[in-house]
């Protein structure tokens, strides 16, 4: 009994300590924060006025989920291309994150006090930091608990110091109009955006999980995914997850797959940016989808079924990843015209002129094993089980110590 009590004193503790770490950053971050929080406040206001009536509170949920693509039509926030700063906007540090969440809890009336101030405001995940879903406390502190969610703490690290930062010198190839350097930059960049978002949002589920809130895994190895249906469910997991409940699941039941999965990637589209080229980013993802779907359901031959996805897969991949990275619409019709119709390899062709230096080298190597670890691992699918192994944290700690770099900041900055 005084065993069982000193844990949940511990855990306590800890949850207190790590909270209360988390919002003394707002000695430096309310008020770049402030037009975030005082939004917050007002909707929660609004939405303690109407929360008995149904169809109000899911106009106001959809409403809220929407607060983050009208301030990129009124060019309060900029649009999301994933190359840091460019997304950031500081009086509404974390509006991204924190409206999503909010939609979420509306939707299904599961907004209280507590939920806005220690889950959906919680610094930690302004930052690129999963969205907050759940507010269901762990259980009492153990010793396993913090081995779990140090091994992913170290993985974060890892991923976002070490092996993302190695991918920047390759990033400079964004502004060839060469046919190769545009699909090389087009997987890089892939690769880039998935170790420096998820990075960051493994120490964030490390460091809440071990104090004691529950935050979801935001990515599952998608690499390993073997379509673009599996592919998304393992990709960005938070938003996924509030996506399906406020748009798919109802919009399915009306109208069918077809319209709700439009829905679906014009609002995250819409999420990232109003913009033509998100547009075009929602539409050329959702026939991705709907691809799928109809050779997974019409096609009995499972082989040549798994076979045509395994070829649809990459390449949406790779061609909705450049169409993410530019805001510019002519220079992304001439980086497509390039790609499909004048491929060629050029003199001018930078990759052959770019100069990277042994360290770059070795990380790319690192990079490449980790991907192909994750394309064939076997066991712990989805949630990296090779990487968190005991021998392998103080490894992946000592690579982040020799060579990590903060490099270009979080892909999403603070928005």
């Amino acid at each position: 009994m005084h065993i069982e009590l000193d844990l949940k004193a511990r855990g306590l503790s800890v949850l207190v300590f790590v909270l209360s770490f988390c919002y003394l950053t707002y000695l430096y971050r309310a008020l770049p924060a402030l037009f975030t929080i005082g939004l917050s406040v007002l909707i929660w206001i609004l939405y303690r006025a109407i929360a008995a009536a149904e169809l109000p509170r899911k106009a106001l949920a959809y409403g809220v989920f929407f607060i983050t693509p009208f301030l990129t039509y009124c060019g309060q926030i900029a649009v999301l291309t994933g190359f840091g700063g460019e997304g950031a906007s500081l009086p509404w540090v974390g509006v991204s994150f924190v409206t999503a969440a909010l939609a979420w809890h509306i939707y299904h009336q599961k907004l209280d006090v507590l939920t806005l101030c220690l889950n959906i405001l919680q610094p930690a995940r302004m930052d690129s930091g999963p969205v907050a879903l759940s507010n269901a406390p762990l259980g009492r502190l153990r010793r396993r608990r913090l081995r779990v969610y140090g091994s992913w703490i170290a993985l974060g690290i890892f991923f976002y110091t070490v092996i993302a930062t190695g991918l920047a010198p390759f990033l400079v190839l964004r502004d060839s109009t060469e046919p190769l350097d545009i699909l090389i930059f087009s997987i890089v960049f892939e690769l880039y955006v998935y170790f420096n978002f998820s990075g960051l949002t493994f120490v964030v589920f490390g460091l809440l999980n071990a104090a004691g809130v529950r935050t979801t895994l935001n990515f599952k190895m998608p690499f390993s995914a073997r379509n673009m249906i599996d592919y998304w469910q393992r990709w960005h997991v938070s938003l996924s997850s509030v996506l399906k409940d406020i748009f798919f699941t109802p919009i399915k039941r009306r109208c069918g797959v077809l319209i709700a999965v439009v829905v679906v990637f014009l609002s995250s589209a819409a999420w990232h940016g109003m913009s033509l080229n998100f547009f075009i980013w929602g539409l050329f993802h959702a026939i991705g989808w709907l691809l799928t779907y109809a050779v997974i359901r019409h096609l009995s031959h499972k082989r040549v079924a798994l076979g045509i996805n395994l070829l649809l897969f990459p390449f949406f991949v790779v061609v909705g990843r450049l169409i993410f990275s530019e805001s510019n619409t002519a220079v992304l019709g001439l980086k497509l015209k390039q790609l499909f119709f004048n491929f060629s390899l050029s003199p001018q062709t930078w990759l052959f002129h770019l100069k990277v230096d042994w360290q770059a080298l070795f990380l790319l190597g690192v990079m490449i094993g980790c991907v192909v670890l994750e394309i064939f691992a076997k066991r712990g699918r989805r949630r990296y089980q090779w990487l968190r192994k005991k021998w392998v944290t103080p490894l992946l700690l000592l690579l982040s110590i020799f060579f990590g770099s903060t490099g270009l900041g979080g892909v999403y900055g603070a928005r």
